[in-house]
């Protein structure tokens, strides 16, 4: 909830907003309301600075004495060496962060397109969530952020404390009503993960070996003489040439190998480790959505991959929407003005948390035959622009609803397996969270989307029908 007028000697129970004023203030008006309203305190000179009250005193009380964690907001205004208000927020919350010893004290939120090369040197190294897009998008991650730090959320009647930071933000008298509301996100929850990693040995030359595996797409990693991977050694045998044989030379458990303390086996560190596993998920990931009959298109920093024309009954996917509601979303369609077919594609991104989850990011690619995506992007580019101008996150998140109910085949869950006995397993939905206070009538701040938006018109977009003939969702 937000911040009390007097808060309580020693308690270490508050969000600090560092921003800079007046610049950033609508964010944090935004950003205030939202996590007061799920449940949070939350600290901010905008409404903790009052009449008479000693300016610096007053914030260093809040950071020293009573802030759990940090968000600083980065943008072009706050990284300005001369707003030396915000260089000193950031050196108190340093050394607040030194004390506690508390790596991720500080958490850092890029506003706007301000270079992270310009962070302040105290955040410069620290991993920032990036808003500068998608507010929307961005506050499920944060919100994971804070609550898997166990940051404390009151208990108490913060109603008033809500309406405040309400109606500051959107200059109205709407009224907030105490009752819990769904908050449908992108991410895909992560059942169970595999129990084990693998470490072999081989006898033939680390080239060849290598080259043998890429062939047959077994998601692995080398490290020095040895193979890092997740699948059965009979997997890996099975498509090495002779004389080449791969031979076990130590299991560890999925949670060892990510502390990098791996006992009789050189290991990577933690940091490599954990990169390591996520590129290896990914990948298997990848090869099972090529496995389900979509189509890679190859991209500079991540593949997408796309529906093709005619792998579902009539490029449409039918399931129940979070709402309850039976409805069907095109996956593929014809635009008649540009003269090309789209497709829905995903890119592959996974987190192993706590909480783990795999992010399926929605993207559009094209076609003339409805099968072979085009790659020249001054091709793409502007047709993507025109065609996807209106596609507001509620579009997207449509799509990606449907994409988690395909991908499962309308089961509970999705079983991608490893190359062998083991499996990873993600939820056939997408993570619906709850937020504890609802506001009604809440204005919907129009975010760019992460993806290009939306098709020029209805007869393009493909938009969801109700199968019990009750109309759109």
């Amino acid at each position: 909830m937000a911040q009390t007028d007097s808060l309580t000697p020693m308690a270490r129970d508050t969000i600090f907003i560092c921003h800079a004023t007046p610049d950033d203030n609508d964010f944090v008006r935004w950003l205030g309301a939202r996590l007061t309203g799920h449940g949070y305190k939350v600290w901010a000179d905008m409404f903790g600075l009052k009449g008479g009250m000693p300016f610096w005193n007053t914030i260093e009380d809040a950071l020293r004495e009573h802030a759990y964690k940090v968000i600083f907001v980065a943008s072009k205004a706050s990284v300005d060496p001369n707003r030396q208000g915000v260089r000193n927020e950031l050196s108190v919350a340093d050394a607040v962060r030194k004390a506690l010893i508390d790596p991720a004290f500080i958490i850092p939120v890029r506003l706007d397109d301000v270079a992270f090369s310009d962070f302040p040197i105290l955040v410069h190294q620290l991993n920032a969530i990036d808003f500068s897009r998608d507010w929307g998008a961005k506050l499920i991650e944060l919100l994971d952020t804070i609550e898997t730090a166990d940051v404390p959320r009151s208990e108490g009647d913060q109603s008033q404390e809500f309406e405040r930071w309400r109606q500051d933000a959107v200059k109205t008298a709407a009224s907030v009503s105490v009752e819990q509301e769904p908050v449908l996100t992108s991410l895909s929850p992560v059942n169970s993960l595999p129990a084990e990693v693998r470490y072999l040995k081989h006898n033939s030359d680390s080239t060849a070996v290598t080259t043998a595996l890429h062939s047959s797409g077994i998601p692995f990693r080398s490290f020095y003489q040895l193979l890092i991977t997740f699948a059965d050694i009979d997997k890996i045998n099975a498509v090495l040439p002779t004389p080449m044989v791969a031979e076990a030379r130590a299991v560890a458990s999925l949670d060892e190998f990510l502390t990098g303390d791996v006992p009789n086996v050189t290991s990577p560190r933690r940091s490599d480790a954990q990169n390591i596993a996520t590129a290896l998920l990914r990948q298997h990931v990848e090869r099972y959505l090529l496995a389900r009959g979509l189509k890679e298109l190859p991209q500079r920093s991540s593949s997408a991959y796309y529906f093709r024309d005619g792998l579902v009954a009539n490029n449409k996917v039918p399931y129940t929407a979070a709402s309850g509601r039976r409805t069907n979303k095109n996956v593929v369609g014809r635009s008649e003005r540009n003269k090309v077919y789209w497709h829905l594609a995903m890119k592959v991104s996974v987190v192993l948390g706590p909480p783990a989850f795999v992010r399926f990011k929605p993207y559009v690619a094209f076609s003339d035959d409805g099968q072979t995506a085009i790659t020249d992007p001054k091709r793409t580019a502007p047709i993507r622009r025109r065609f996807c101008k209106n596609w507001w996150n509620q579009h997207w998140r449509q799509l990606q609803e449907a994409f988690a109910v395909w991908l499962a085949d309308g089961a509970t869950a999705c079983s991608i397996p490893l190359d062998g006995s083991q499996n990873l397993v993600l939820a056939g939905r997408l993570l619906q969270l709850t937020a504890e206070r609802h506001i009604v009538g809440d204005l919907q701040f129009q975010d760019e989307a992460e993806e290009p938006d939306e098709p020029e018109d209805e007869e393009d977009i493909g938009f969801d029908a109700d199968l019990e003939g009750e109309g759109d969702e």
